[in-house]
């Protein structure tokens, strides 16, 4: 868990995180265009819930596609990139609510209370049947699996599947240590998932095969479990790649 984890005898565990079904029936179960359009930047950017209602229009660079965050979290800005595909939903929002400085507003254009919008994610959760009850503390409070927060880390794991540095996660995330980002890569376990099924039998083709494994010896071997090189052609292949690494297998 980092250098983090390993000061504290406190016990942490992985954040829960939306797949893509649910995500589907949760934006589906949105019924107010302010409250469907926090949610999505959140998700799209990873933003803290206060962040989307402290949020101004002036603060989204549609030129530049960057957000600029202002005085979050430990009084720090930051920039987040903003997704291309997220723009021209940016632009027709923007023109819909030409009154409001805020990016998501209230009953009198003024920002959106976070408790406010808290609730009405809950009422959302429930509606969409992700209002799931996971344990209560040790004070009685009852606590549930997700919460308007599960959209940043659907959005840090997102990020980290497709490939994303875990330096850039971290910057996007605003995270001054970057053993605090580390956690999700606990949860992003796409290429080990892949090679785990490969390895029980899940039939794959020849370019999935390649995206799976970046070692060429690695992959030799695998072609070889797979009956798709014979003996001799694995280990003539092996002698070359020993030659050309100097690396004795």
């Amino acid at each position: 868990m980092g250098k983090n984890f390993a000061r504290s005898n406190t016990k942490r565990s992985l954040p829960n995180v939306f797949n893509k079904k649910q995500l589907v029936n949760l934006f589906e179960s949105i019924e107010d265009n302010h409250i469907f359009m926090g949610c999505l930047i959140a998700l799209f950017c990873g933003l803290r819930i206060s962040e989307v209602c402290e949020l101004k229009k002036q603060d989204i660079d549609l030129e530049s596609e960057k957000v600029y965050i202002r005085q979050s979290k430990g009084d720090k800005d930051r920039i987040v990139m903003l997704p291309n595909s997220l723009k021209p939903v940016i632009e027709k929002w923007n023109r819909l609510t030409p009154n409001s400085e805020y990016f998501i507003s209230g009953m009198y254009r003024d920002k959106f209370a976070k408790n406010l919008l808290s609730m009405k994610f809950r009422g959302c959760l429930e509606k969409a049947g992700l209002r799931i009850e996971t344990f209560k503390t040790s004070l009685g409070q009852q606590r549930y699996a997700y919460s308007f927060h599960t959209l940043r880390h659907t959005y840090a794991t997102y990020l980290l599947e497709k490939g994303v540095d875990l330096y850039y996660v971290q910057r996007s995330l605003g995270h001054v240590d970057i053993h605090t980002t580390q956690i999700y890569a606990y949860i992003s376990n796409k290429d080990l998932q892949n090679k785990i099924n490969f390895a029980f039998g899940r039939k794959v083709n020849k370019k999935e095969l390649n995206r799976m494994v970046n070692d060429p010896m690695q992959l030799l071997k695998l072609r070889f479990a797979n009956d798709e090189i014979s003996l001799e052609e694995f280990t003539e292949k092996v002698q070359v790649l020993e030659k050309m690494e100097g690396v004795v297998f």
